[in-house]
């Protein structure tokens, strides 16, 4: 990583100048040390091979050249031999993506993203046809799946939140076929058109091949016990000081299952049945009180195991999908951060 890259760089006088901290970021100082103070051998650089320096000293590069080599491959080999020491076999059209990538470097996380997108056949090949080679262009081909990254479905992607929603319902959709069905329904939903096209097949494939009742619920392991009965759930509504009474007729019809979940700090799960199986839809302490992420993260490790999934429920995110198709915003997006993802609350539906 950079950091590594610092401690076996020479110990000299190697502080960037503000210029260089603007345009190169958390690279600044493994920079600096290799193109001193005023840093005009680098600032004269193409913008491909600055980049390529960035890539080079982040630890995602196929080699890391020692400090000393730095500077003479950056600056004096031939593009294939940068792009060699850089992508190894996946080289393929990469000194031209990096010459569209803009003048400041990126941050390493996004060079890592650059990197893994790089690797694979379909996203190389609409990476190196970009009109520019940023990260908020790329982010959203990483958010879809690898048979999604196609040019059909990329270019009219509207934003890494569209792309996210598009790789739920891709997941979902396959979730209520097989497997294999995976490639058929790529090939569809990629098979041209505008935004609204898109986002129509995929709306339309939220609808199951074959309807089939609700699925038994998931049978969770001990300390969970299921409630079974309205005695038991008028109890638990007193014992956590909530509204789970209210779900009476859901319950009873089984679209919903309540669990108390007897830990350390006692909680009441519930799951709810739509046509892609059953899904987490809420999980509280007594009093509504949020359960802290790594109690979250142990549930749904749990809920996995039993085959229940976590996520937006599926006629929401239908709702949202018409969103993109219509160029409407009635939903608010998911944030990025692991509760965030899980759409906790949303039980209705």
């Amino acid at each position: 990583m950079v950091a590594q890259f610092i401690q076996r760089a020479p110990q000299r006088a190697h502080t960037a100048t503000p210029l260089l901290a603007f345009l190169a970021g958390e690279f600044a100082d493994a920079i600096a040390r290799v193109w001193a103070a005023p840093h005009g051998d680098f600032f004269a650089l193409p913008a491909a091979r600055r980049h390529a320096a960035a890539i080079l000293v982040s630890g995602r590069a196929a080699r890391e050249p020692a400090p000393s080599e730095l500077r003479r491959l950056v600056e004096f080999q031939r593009d294939a031999l940068v792009a060699e020491a850089i992508a190894g076999p996946n080289a393929s059209g990469l000194m031209r993506a990096l010459s569209k990538a803009g003048e400041p470097l990126w941050r390493i996380a996004d060079y890592a993203t650059f990197m893994d997108l790089l690797a694979e056949p379909m996203a190389n090949e609409v990476l190196r046809h970009l009109d520019e080679v940023r990260p908020a262009a790329f982010a959203p081909i990483s958010m879809l799946p690898p048979l999604l990254r196609m040019a059909p479905v990329v270019r009219v992607i509207p934003s890494a939140q569209a792309a996210a929603d598009l790789a739920r319902a891709f997941r979902i959709a396959v979730r209520m076929r097989t497997p294999d069905a995976a490639a058929r329904l790529a090939r569809r939903w990629g098979s041209g058109g505008d935004v609204s096209a898109v986002f129509r097949r995929a709306q339309e494939d939220l609808t199951p091949d074959a309807f089939r009742p609700a699925d038994a619920a998931p049978a969770l392991p001990a300390p969970f016990a299921r409630i079974t009965t309205r005695k038991q759930l008028e109890t638990l509504a007193l014992e956590f000081r909530n509204c789970l009474a209210d779900h009476a007729q859901r319950i009873a019809e089984g679209r919903m299952a309540v669990y108390v979940w007897r830990d350390a700090v006692p909680a009441a799960v519930a799951l709810n049945w739509d046509v892609a199986g059953w899904r987490l839809s809420e999980a509280k302490a007594a009093d509504n009180v949020d359960l802290e992420e790594p109690r979250l993260r142990e549930l749904v490790r749990i809920l996995d195991a039993a085959g229940a999934r976590t996520g937006p429920s599926v006629q929401s995110l239908v709702s949202r999908l018409d969103d993109w198709a219509n160029g409407t915003a009635y939903h608010h997006p998911l944030g990025l951060s692991f509760i965030e993802q899980l759409a906790l609350g949303d039980i209705w539906t």
